[in-house]
């Protein structure tokens, strides 16, 4: 299928999937082709890992404001937008729930939409030229794509309140001070940081990377006690799964290990 707001392409087991801004961005098709191109990544035994990026451009997904003005004056009820939102929910909790793990990369402005996808990712990395812009709740609507769960976990509930209340624009620096970014690079370097990233983790065994995913999207629900029976019933996973004696063989073998051999629909069952 031929997306006309993405860009993807599979490479060395991540698949990269650019944004492609138009002129005239609806969110809607944006979210119907991201929600689409999840599921055949989901699917696909060949993508390992996924990365979003804004490939060197701003990450800005400004919705139809006017649109959005025209139907509040012209006294249109909630269920004119409320579609819309659902399209989103379901966008952002695709991408919470994606069993493999997904990166955000942005070297230009997220703004936006383009900053609650970013926040919306497993981890976010910046280069020292993107900057940040909370979406602008003067309009006197709340903020979308999740940011009300995802922003106060990453920098406090008062910076996520400063944030949205001041609608001021932050660097990489300021953005990696507070949370927001998990690393920043070089731009001249971006590209090259970004490729060794996803490299490493195609090459990590997925069971283990999807049940690191899922701690630490518990952690701040559970205490102690959870946490390790977690450990303890992922590590008994890990055991049992073919890529981890795979790993350990490649250890002990001094040699990379080689995850190809794992093609098969059971394999994937049994991993799962």
């Amino acid at each position: 299928m031929k997306y006309e707001n993405l860009d993807c392409e599979i490479r060395d087991g991540a698949a990269l999937v650019t944004l492609i801004t138009p002129d005239v961005l609806s969110i809607g098709d944006l979210c119907d082709e991201l929600l689409d191109l999840l599921l055949r990544l989901q699917d696909d035994a060949m993508v390992r890992a996924i990365l979003l990026s804004d490939g060197l451009r701003p990450f800005d997904l400004s919705p139809d404001l006017e649109g959005l003005a025209d139907l509040k004056c012209a006294g249109r009820d909630f269920d004119a937008i409320g579609p819309r939102l659902d399209t989103i929910g379901r966008t952002v909790t695709a991408l919470q729930e994606c069993v493999k793990p997904v990166v955000a990369a942005a070297a230009g402005c997220a703004r936006e939409a383009g900053f609650g996808l970013f926040l919306a990712a497993d981890c976010r990395i910046a280069a020292d030229t993107a900057t940040f812009q909370a979406p602008d709740v003067a309009r006197g609507l709340l903020p979308e794509w999740g940011l009300m769960h995802t922003l106060p976990r990453l920098v406090g509930p008062g910076r996520a309140l400063e944030l949205l209340w001041s609608g001021r624009t932050i660097d990489a620096a300021e953005a990696a001070a507070i949370g927001l970014v998990d690393r920043v690079v070089p731009a001249a370097r971006f590209e090259e940081e970004i490729d060794a990233l996803m490299a490493r983790i195609a090459t990590l065994p997925q069971p283990v990377v999807r049940l690191l995913k899922l701690g630490a999207q518990q952690a701040a629900q559970f205490d102690l006690t959870a946490m390790l029976s977690f450990e303890y019933e992922g590590q008994q996973q890990c055991w049992a799964a073919h890529e981890t004696t795979e790993g350990m063989a490649a250890f002990l073998e001094n040699r990379p290990p080689d995850f190809r051999v794992r093609t098969s629909a059971s394999d994937d069952a049994e991993d799962a």
